[in-house]
């Protein structure tokens, strides 16, 4: 196979043991999530320790199909993703001298579990919008059903954050990261994919079509990839050594939508700097005060020269506002 067929497989899922590999990275990347916060210490009991990393790494998966009344996958797949639940444990927590641990630290090890995790999420999102499509029935507004999957495939990468820090944390700061990734990655795919007969399907497909840049893959083929590229290049661009978690991909276009929301916050930044600011000049004034002698105690030229030295080192010169130090 060329390395062609070799991309196209890996971001569709369709190479040999494919299923395998991103349960795998996926498993990894929540045994280590639990051994860097709860279990950061390695003392917790190992069967709580394997059922943290469960829930970290395959809740959506434990409890998103019981939406559709389906069975969970952890009941259908359970030989193989409990497996290598305990697997990773093992890895990441009970190897001599810790080595497993240091090794799934190290970056190109996590950038290739990112990879694989990543694959995991996006072809498990997409799996779940095409089983919600072909379940629900469209509304008499609109031929395809469209909110209804889309939602069903936002809760695969949320349930997590749902179960173990409740609804309000995960949401308290506005919408989360999995929300915003799997509300624009599922409805591009249900648009593009599944929307046949609607009229926003139809022009979106006509508009990327007419570029010539979807070939002749399939719409599905098509809209799998480009969803899978996305997510991976996210994940790997939100690693620590990278941007951080912090990174946000849509940042320019949000400034284009909602500028409001960058100029509150640059005024917030610059009204805390300049609080910072006004507290530190009061903090340099009372240690100038601090280090003034006393009428009562007059000072020895010995006291009096290392406390000028030290307030000419905190002083701070502003331009508008001069500061001087006393000397004697």
């Amino acid at each position: 196979m060329d390395s062609a067929t070799i991309l196209l497989g890996l971001v569709t899922g369709t190479t040999p043991y494919h299923a395998e590999m991103r349960t795998f990275g996926m498993a990894l990347e929540g045994a280590m999530k639990v051994r860097n916060g709860a279990n950061q210490k390695g003392n917790l009991p190992w069967f709580y320790a394997y059922c943290l990393t469960v829930l970290t790494a395959f809740a959506g998966g434990l409890f998103g199909f019981l939406w559709m009344g389906k069975p969970s996958s952890l009941i259908t797949g359970g030989d193989v993703t409990l497996t290598i639940c305990a697997i990773v444990l093992v890895l990441t927590t009970y190897t001599p001298g810790n080595v497993g641990y240091r090794f799934a630290s190290l970056f190109p090890v996590r950038v290739i579990t990112t990879v694989w995790a990543q694959l995991f999420r996006a072809l498990g999102t997409l799996a779940f919008i095409n089983t919600a499509t072909a379940e629900v029935s469209a509304s008499k507004y609109y031929p395809t059903p469209i909110l209804g999957p889309v939602l069903y495939g936002i809760l695969l990468g949320n349930m997590g954050a749902f179960f173990s820090k409740g609804v309000h944390l995960h949401l308290e700061k506005g919408m989360p990261w999995p929300v915003e990734n799997g509300l624009v990655v599922g409805l591009f795919y249900q648009l593009f994919a599944n929307d046949h007969d609607g009229p926003v399907g139809q022009t979106l497909r006509a508009a990327v079509q007419s570029t010539g840049v979807q070939g002749s893959l399939d719409d599905k083929t098509f809209a799998t990839i480009i969803v899978s590229l996305f997510m991976i290049t996210t994940g790997v661009l939100m690693l620590p050594e990278v941007y951080g978690p912090s990174y946000y991909p849509f940042a320019t276009l949000r400034s284009m939508i909602v500028p409001s929301e960058l100029s509150a916050a640059t005024e917030k930044e610059n009204e805390n700097e300049g609080t910072t600011k006004s507290s530190d000049k009061r903090n340099d004034t009372k240690q100038k005060e601090s280090l003034a002698p006393s009428d009562d105690e007059p000072a020895t030229k010995s006291d009096i020269q290392p406390q000028v030295l030290f307030c000419a080192v905190v002083a701070e010169w502003d331009e508008q506002e001069k500061m001087t130090v006393t000397t004697w």
